[in-house]
């Protein structure tokens, strides 16, 4: 009974360190743009949409016997189409959240240890990269083990610069709103509350116990939920207009070093850590649904993302909008419509009591699909 409880904060704690990360450092520049009252309209909704494309994933793995990433589920129920589709899309939103992690760590990295030792952005974001490259070559094994740890601490850090900031929260800063802008937040934020690339690892961990899974699937993207609202409304309240694309930098000239540094270094780890698990998850993707080469999976999985940002594509709210919008909505996409094939075989649908109806389901794929077609408006414009 123990080893279950302990393997069920295990798998939450698992989810909640591949949600919280980079998506959420970057909510609060987007959001001193269009308002909180915006946000507080997305990160509801979203909440809610997130939730249940986490459920249908975590579904789809427990009903089907052999373990697989998103392109080998989408063969096996939409046919060879849907699994070039699937892996076209993990792949852009990988490949597009693991550039997002060189860019912030290498903006962190060298606010905490460049008054030390000096350094620039792309030295300190290739020391990640070259360190994250070891550990997924090597395993992943005691990366699930840390994630409770690690939640416990982005919280903990959170508190602090609450409670730090307080002093300086201005309801001023809550009260601007932009609705010319109110699609602003649709990729960004489809992006901070992704938690499906985690799910493979969590229904491991539970051994596929249905009740289990999607308990942890409920309280995971719940607690991720509420963390990044809190985050989200604390930075905005203290920094304001002033918001920085990665949020700590801002804070810094508000609130002073102390508690920033700390929250910097949590957020390396944070950072470091998501970056490990889905680099590992593009490598299984590679590995097990089409059969390359151990050694060629990690190479693509790592070197890929790095060449990106080498060649210097480096805006960090740029990256996660696209990634969000344009590879969130496509996975979306996915598994809408293989639930849709699982909802024909009672026996399958293992983890729903309520199950969305034909009009909620089109709807939400037209709703994914207008959100991609602005993603890719936006970053041509």
């Amino acid at each position: 009974m123990l080893k279950k409880q302990k393997n069920f904060y295990q798998a939450v704690a698992v989810i909640i360190g591949y949600v919280i990360g980079v998506g959420m450092f970057g909510l609060p520049y987007i959001v001193s743009k269009t308002g909180v009252i915006i946000f507080l309209i997305y990160i509801f909704a979203f909440s809610l949409i997130q939730y249940m494309l986490h459920l249908i994933y975590a579904n789809l793995i427990v009903a089907t016997k052999t373990y697989h990433r998103l392109p080998g589920y989408a063969q096996i129920y939409l046919g060879r189409g849907g699994k070039y589709v699937a892996f076209i899309s993990k792949m852009f939103g990988n490949f597009g959240a693991l550039l997002a992690y060189i860019i912030i760590s290498g903006i962190f990295m060298k606010e905490l240890f460049s008054p030390l030792i000096g350094g620039s952005e792309f030295a300190y974001a290739t020391v990640v990269f070259g360190l994250v490259a070891l550990i997924v070559f090597f395993g992943i094994k005691a990366i699930s083990k840390s994630e409770l740890i690690m939640s416990g601490l982005l919280l903990l850090a959170v508190i602090l610069i609450f409670f730090k900031g307080w002093p300086s929260i201005s309801a001023a800063n809550y009260i601007y709103q932009d609705w010319r802008l109110i699609f602003l937040p649709y990729g960004a934020m489809l992006f901070a509350l992704d938690g499906n690339g985690s799910l493979p690892i969590v229904v491991k961990i539970l051994g596929k116990d249905q009740a289990q899974v999607k308990k942890a699937v409920r309280y995971g993207t719940g607690i991720s939920a509420f963390i990044i609202l809190l985050f989200t409304l604390i930075v905005v309240g203290i920094t304001g207009a002033n918001s920085s694309p990665d949020a700590l930098v801002g804070l810094k000239q508000v609130i002073g070093d102390g508690i920033i540094l700390f929250s910097l270094l949590f957020g390396i780890l944070t950072i470091i850590t998501s970056f490990i698990l889905v680099s590992e998850a593009v490598k299984e993707t590679l590995w097990w649904d089409f059969k390359a080469n151990k050694l060629l999976a990690w190479a693509i999985a790592v070197f890929v993302p790095y060449a990106f940002y080498f060649f210097g594509i480096r805006n960090l709210t740029s990256v996660i909008s696209l990634a969000g919008g344009v590879a969130g909505g496509m996975s979306a996409v996915i598994l809408i419509l293989i639930f849709y094939q699982l909802k024909k075989d009672e026996k399958k649908m293992l983890l729903f009591k309520w199950r969305p109806g034909k009009t909620t389901i089109y709807l939400l794929i037209v709703m994914f699909v207008c959100g991609l077609l602005y993603e890719i408006y936006s970053f041509i414009n």
